[in-house]
């Protein structure tokens, strides 16, 4: 996509221009005729044909993570085939997003329940070996023990499926899914390859597969890997263009390879559809605008910026947008020093979310920009916002959810916790006492590279090399100052103010904190 076409996307999209009435017949248009925009599968199943449709929708759906719509497309399936077996596995499936740690397993069960109330009698009205396999996977995902061992279970009888019907390429990708899916939100190595091999074999046979395109490149999104994943991300958003997830997947590998220009076509079209759709499409907004910083683009980035603002301030009680403006917020700070952007200071509504990841990130850009501007009285607020945070996180506790905004994880409190030692140490750095403060950080940079790493918008909003890097400049030490920066560009290659930390690192003379 070039910059022009680019810009004028977004321009529309701010200007409002959102074809509702195209989504809403898009959603509900028959899978035979959507297929070329959700992918290519060969589902076999014993549904009435006119259901048939509806039902392969779901599937294509389900493989690019677009839940919701899936979910309606297997209702419409029951409703045209009451006695449709397979759509009520689909209908549970659709409640259990296994890479993003959320399920909804009372949901998943009553679905199941409308088949029939119990597993056996559900599987007796599955009318092959195979679609009773299939049903028997869902029983095993949503049957007794821990969401550990549930889902361990699911994985077994995949595999097992993918092994009885190797012709099967839906149980094969389904089965590297899960294989991710093992250890939650948590990367495995060797359960990533194991599922990155089951998919690479999908995609040999079926190129146009959405679910072997959609887990190569979650399967290949890391450092050492991501090169691999380039070929998927190449093609899935194409291949797969009506749903926004699909669209967005492939800036997963650009922002680990620094295409900027890439990332910003991946995430404009994936707004687009999301919005067309009804959907906020803040996810890809956040990646979107954090590309643009990273090109130095800060009007484009502001006007993205603006657009989540404007949606909080006419739904002020939807928790998604609250939640995307503070991590946008905190992109502003970090990367601008927080000029021209109203409100870019202000802490954003937080009643309602149980997930602390970016506000806490909100915490820490202003405690963060504020030291570094010497306004210790807001940094110093900001850290005791942040560790109120953490404190309430810990009482709360973790829990499954079928939302991640409905609880904080054990990784979240952690990072949080990370986040306000690093901040202390910067606080106390602006405060004169360098060696103590740039100790914390060092000490946090330390810690945060024993920690799980996934390519996109840091976590911390500002990398913690880079603040190291930062601090470490300031002193003169230029050596160390651009070892730092270069650690953090190999996390987050092409990012600006770490390649400009470089740069300065280069000259002789330090700069001011």
């Amino acid at each position: 996509m070039t910059r022009a076409l680019s810009l004028f996307i977004v321009a529309a999209c701010v200007a409002g221009l959102h074809v509702q009435a195209l989504a809403q017949q898009h959603l509900h248009e028959p899978s035979a005729a959507v297929t070329g925009d959700l992918g290519v599968i060969d589902f076999a199943s014993s549904g009435a044909p006119p259901a048939q449709p509806a039902f392969i929708r779901g599937v294509l759906l389900l493989h690019s993570f677009e839940f919701e719509a899936a979910r309606q497309a297997f209702l419409d399936a029951q409703h045209i085939d009451p006695s449709f077996a397979l759509a009520y596995w689909g209908e549970a499936l659709s409640y259990n997003k296994p890479i993003w740690g959320e399920q909804d397993i009372d949901a998943a069960r009553a679905a199941l329940g409308k088949l029939a109330p119990t597993p056996e009698a559900r599987r007796a009205k599955a009318p092959t070996a195979r679609e009773k396999a299939w049903l028997g996977t869902a029983e095993s995902l949503y049957g007794a023990g821990d969401k550990r061992a549930r889902d361990a279970a699911y994985s077994a009888a995949l595999g097992e499926m993918a092994r009885n019907f190797p012709q099967d390429l839906d149980a094969r990708a389904f089965y590297a899914l899960s294989l991710m899916g093992l250890t939650g939100v948590t990367r495995d190595h060797a359960n990533y390859m194991r599922a990155a091999a089951e998919a690479e074999e999908v995609y040999r046979v079926n190129p146009r597969h959405p679910g072997a395109l959609h887990y190569l490149i979650h399967a290949y999104d890391d450092p050492v890997h991501a090169p691999l994943g380039l070929r998927a991300a190449r093609v899935y958003g194409e291949v797969a263009h009506g749903a926004s997830h699909a669209q967005h997947m492939p800036s997963h590998i650009f922002f680990a390879l620094g295409m900027w220009d890439d990332a910003i076509a991946s995430n404009i079209a994936s707004m687009q559809t999301a919005r067309a759709h009804g959907a906020g499409g803040y996810h890809a907004m956040l990646w979107l605008a954090y590309a643009y910083l990273q090109q130095g683009r800060n009007d484009d980035a502001q006007r993205i910026i603006a657009l989540i603002g404007d949606d909080v301030a006419k739904h002020p009680d939807r928790r998604d947008s609250r939640n995307s403006l503070a991590y946008a917020r905190a992109m502003w700070l970090v990367e601008t020093g927080g000029a021209g952007l109203p409100g870019a200071w202000d802490p954003v509504a937080s009643d309602g979310i149980g997930s602390i990841e970016f506000l806490s990130a909100h915490d820490f850009a202003r405690g963060i920009v504020g030291a570094r501007q010497d306004r210790i009285d807001i940094a110093a607020a900001a850290l005791l916002q942040l560790q109120g945070r953490i404190e309430a996180a810990k009482v709360a506790g973790a829990h499954l959810a079928a939302d991640r905004l409905d609880t904080t994880t054990s990784g979240e409190i952690e990072h949080a916790q990370l986040l306000a030692t690093t901040l202390e140490g910067a606080i106390a750095f602006a405060k004169g006492e360098r060696d103590s403060g740039l100790a914390r950080v060092r000490a946090a940079v330390t810690h945060a590279d024993g920690m799980e790493f996934e390519y996109g918008p840091p976590w911390s909003v500002k990398p913690l090399d880079e603040l190291a890097g930062d601090l470490l400049l300031s002193l003169g030490r230029r050596e160390e100052a651009a070892a730092a920066y270069r650690k953090s560009l190999q996390a987050h290659p092409n990012r600006r103010l770490s390649s400009d930390g470089v740069a300065a690192g280069s000259n002789s003379g330090g700069t001011t904190w």
